[in-house]
């Protein structure tokens, strides 16, 4: 008996398999996809089933279990819809959706079965002959199912009997026999198996059987009775229900069928057709929709096949008057916003031009003597200045900012950075303004927060400001507090928590959202007098949600508000911050400027048609000794260009007659500067102005206000390395009668070396830079021309030709050129030749220079 039923099996899942395949090869309608799952789900639970007859323990048989039911949970549902598509009714969504999850809770409560008695009571696993068998009660949820499993077999039946009774054509009459035959079948077998008429329902679910009888009913249905005819389908089940314009042709080219859009469309139909489709045929070979009547059609044609052969064409003519009116308006509309977009960029990189240009004079200067002045009121005064220029600088920054936001490209840079610094800027550019209207300003700053912490800080820091700003905007008298507080995350990062509270006219609750609109204003009337762009708070906003941070506010309405929000920084130096402001002098002090680094060989080009732009740049230059040739015009940058050589050109874009960007494809052409360091220097600040500048050719990009860090370090990436000397932070003082003291001294030109570095001070600066290289660079060419290391032996011979001509030594220069084009030429006899006289001249000038400069020896390098 157990073999009988294995057999069944296999030709069961055999049958299944087969409808399955033919089926897919036939696949083009809503019909095919229902048959295909009902047929899919049966065969899943066959082969679930086999596993089942063959488990060989208790974990196997619940294994095979889960599989089966996987497919015959949806067995019912799936032949419903079948059914349902077969017979043309349509059920509403809500009940396909309410059915679904009842099936799909179904599955979980058999998944869990050893864990309940929901499916399942009293389970006995025991074995019959060479079988295993579960034995069990039916429990809540089994009956529950089966009464829908029931009520599925009674409404498909009765849906199969009434359109078999209301069907006319024979073919289609027998087709819905044979399904109806094959939906008696399992009927049948399941009402057997459910109520155990049989004694066999105890070792064996017969209702497979009765799966086999139906499949064999539905094979005989799709190879005899044509179920996936597409020619017959395509007119009953697609044809007579879509609202679009339908012609079907023959093989012939016949006009077998048309529906009542198409006639509307075409009432010439009932005659000869033939033009109609060859006006179909032409349109849709040139892809091009027919205006007929007013309306616009678009046309395709789809080919029907019967038995894998060619057996007609249809034609379908679909009215997308509407959607081309609404292409053609958004067409229209996004011409509109392209060129507001455009005028809108024009815009922002005009001002960006015309505002930050004067504002990089100011800050520039105001830098000169920040770092030149030995007065402290003088520089307090400049230090007000910059903070003034910075917050001038953030109103235009403001709209930057927003447009970079709306276009997807800000970005939050972390960087170290000094959090007594941060609140002392803050402090500063709100100040004032609190005074000026009588406020108080009251600061309170957790003395334990970390002092040196990891994040953007320009943008936390323009977030408190926009917060701040607003506070003091809004409140006519009494008093606005900075909160600052703390909250460890781990071991490495913290939450900062910043709170801004004011006494100012405060919001009602329907205004809070309008807050962060932006170029808008709470109360416009109310506040017409306070000035602003009204995009502070709406960039705020936008820019905390990049640090993965929001913005908390309380109002009361005529009393004051609140403003909070945290920001996750890592920490850098645990030690607490204490008392901020004395922490901030204190790092003040250390973070006294200087210079990077010194580069006496390098030449730099400078082009800006500003000349107190070009000031700025010598200004924050001068300490690094970098040579830097100025010109106020693109035609006087090329003439400069053909006759020297540089390292780095900077290049203004905004300038009149030739352009930076004409001036860059010009200066291209110049032998010798297809590859040079190009910077683009520029007040065009607005997003996507970097992109624009490397798609031209420029090699970076360095946008105004300049701020002398970020030159710096963009010269230490750009010029050669050999032409770069690190300070060590020792800065040499200048001695009484320097240059009359050099007079004596033997192979060096006082005046030549005063003329190439423009004043005493920087000649003294590369005088001292020198003395403090001379010992390494001599014993570094040594041991490189003792080794063989020609390559490495050049560089520093090229360093010291550079170093020489700029300081006045001519003599050792020119030595150095001869043995450095001696090493390019592989010429090592005229190199060992020469190279001993050189390095002794070159020590010895070190020395002489050293005596005059009384350079210590753990100065020297």
């Amino acid at each position: 008996m157990h073999s009988v039923v294995i057999v069944i099996q296999y030709v069961c899942i055999i049958g299944l398999f087969f409808e399955d395949w033919i089926v897919f090869r036939k696949w083009n309608s809503r019909l095919h996809a229902c048959l295909f799952f009902s047929i899919t789900v049966n065969l899943i639970n066959s082969v679930g089933y086999l596993f089942e007859l063959q488990a060989e323990s208790e974990e196997a048989y619940f294994m095979a279990l889960q599989i089966s039911y996987f497919g015959r949970v949806w067995t019912g549902l799936a032949l419903l819809l079948f059914i349902a598509e077969l017979c043309r009714i349509k059920f509403p969504n809500i009940l396909l959706i309410g059915l679904v999850l009842f099936h799909i809770a179904t599955y979980i409560v058999i998944l869990t079965v050893q864990k309940h008695e929901l499916y399942y009571t009293n389970m006995e696993f025991v074995k019959y002959g060479d079988s295993y068998k579960l034995l069990h009660g039916m429990g809540v949820w089994h009956i529950l199912y089966s009464v829908v499993i029931v009520g599925f077999i009674i409404y498909g039946l009765s849906m199969l009997f009434i359109a078999h009774h209301k069907e006319r054509d024979k073919t289609s009459k027998k087709r819905l026999l044979m399904v109806l035959l094959a939906m008696i079948s399992i009927s049948i077998f399941f009402i057997v198996q459910t109520l155990k008429l049989v004694s066999i329902t105890d070792v064996y679910d017969v209702t497979m059987i009765g799966y086999t009888v139906a499949t064999l009913f539905m094979l005989i249905a799709m190879l005899r009775y044509d179920l996936l005819g597409t020619e017959q389908l395509a007119k009953e089940y697609i044809i007579d229900k879509l609202s679009e314009g339908i012609v079907a042709a023959d093989k012939n080219g016949n006009t077998a069928y048309f529906n009542k859009p198409a006639e509307a469309i075409f009432p010439e139909l009932s005659g000869d057709s033939r033009e109609i489709q060859e006006k179909l045929q032409a349109a849709i070979k040139r892809k091009r929709p027919l205006h007929i009547n007013g309306r616009i059609y678009t046309p395709r044609t789809d080919t029907l096949y019967r038995n894998g052969e060619v057996s007609g064409t249809v034609y379908v003519l679909q009215d997308n008057t509407e959607l081309y009116k609404h292409a053609q308006e958004l067409e229209e509309m996004t011409d509109r916003a392209n060129a507001a977009n455009r005028a809108k960029t024009m815009f922002l990189s005009s001002m960006s031009h015309e505002i930050r240009t004067p504002i990089n004079a100011v800050l520039g200067m105001d830098e000169m003597i920040i770092r030149e002045s030995s007065e402290k009121e003088i520089i307090s005064y400049a230090e007000d200045i910059r903070t003034a220029g910075r917050t001038l600088l953030s109103i235009i920054n403001e709209i930057l900012d927003f447009s970079k936001i709306e276009e997807g490209k800000m970005e939050i840079i972390p960087a170290q950075y000094e959090l007594s610094s941060m609140i002392n800027d803050l402090v500063n550019m709100v100040r004032d303004r609190a005074e000026k209207k009588g406020l108080g300003l009251t600061v309170n700053v957790d003395v334990n927060i970390p002092h040196v912490l990891y994040g953007d800080e320009i943008r936390i820091k323009q977030c408190a400001l926009n917060i701040l700003t607003n506070a003091v905007k809004y409140t006519e008298k009494g008093n606005v507090e900075l909160n600052l507080g703390y909250e460890q995350c781990d071991d490495e990062n913290i939450m900062l928590d910043f709170s801004i509270k004011d006494t100012g006219i405060g919001m009602k609750k329907d205004d809070i959202e309008q807050l962060f609109s932006p170029f808008s204003r709470i109360e416009e009337k109310r506040n017409r007098g306070i000035e602003g762009t009204g995009l502070g708070m709406s960039i705020t906003k936008r820019l905390l949600a990049l640090m993965d941070s929001s913005l908390k506010v309380v109002s009361v309405y005529g009393e004051g508000s609140e403003f909070s929000f945290s920001v996750k920084q890592k920490v850098i130096k645990a030690e607490a911050i204490g008392d901020y402001s004395v922490r901030y002098r204190s790092e003040s002090k250390r973070a006294e400027y200087q210079a990077m680094f010194r580069a006496p060989a390098a030449r730099v080009l400078v082009v800006d048609d500003t000349p107190v732009n070009l000031s700025v740049i010598r200004g924050l230059l001068k300490k690094t000794l970098v040579r830097i040739e100025t010109a106020e015009s693109g035609k006087e940058a090329l003439k400069m260009a053909e006759k020297s050589d540089y390292d780095i050109v900077f290049i203004d874009h905004m300038m009149p007659e030739m352009d930076g960007i004409e001036t860059l494809k010009k200066l291209r052409e110049i032998k010798g500067y297809s590859d040079t360091y190009c910077v683009a220097l520029t007040a065009n600040a607005v997003s996507g102005a970097r992109e624009m500048y490397i798609q031209e050719g420029f090699s970076d990009y360095l946008s105004k206000p300049v701020e002398g860090e970020m030159l710096e370090k963009m010269l230490m990436e750009y010029l050669p390395s050999e032409k770069i000397i690190k300070v060590d932070g020792i800065e040499t003082e200048k001695p009484a009668n320097i240059l009359e003291r050099l007079g004596g001294i033997e192979g060096i030109d006082p005046e030549k070396g005063l003329k190439n570095c423009g004043d005493e001070d920087s000649y003294i600066e590369v005088l001292s830079v020198y003395v403090k290289a001379a010992a390494q660079t001599a014993d570094d060419i040594e041991k490189y021309v003792g080794t063989g290391d020609i390559a490495n032996a050049a560089v520093k011979i090229h360093a010291v030709k550079s170093t020489a001509r700029v300081i006045g030594a001519d003599s050792m220069g020119k030595s150095a050129a001869k043995l450095e084009a001696a090493c390019k030429s592989n010429n090592t006899d005229m190199l060992n030749a020469g190279i001993g006289d050189l390095l002794s001249s070159y020590r010895a000038l070190g020395s002489a220079l050293a005596e005059i400069f009384a350079v210590s020896e753990t100065d020297v390098q």
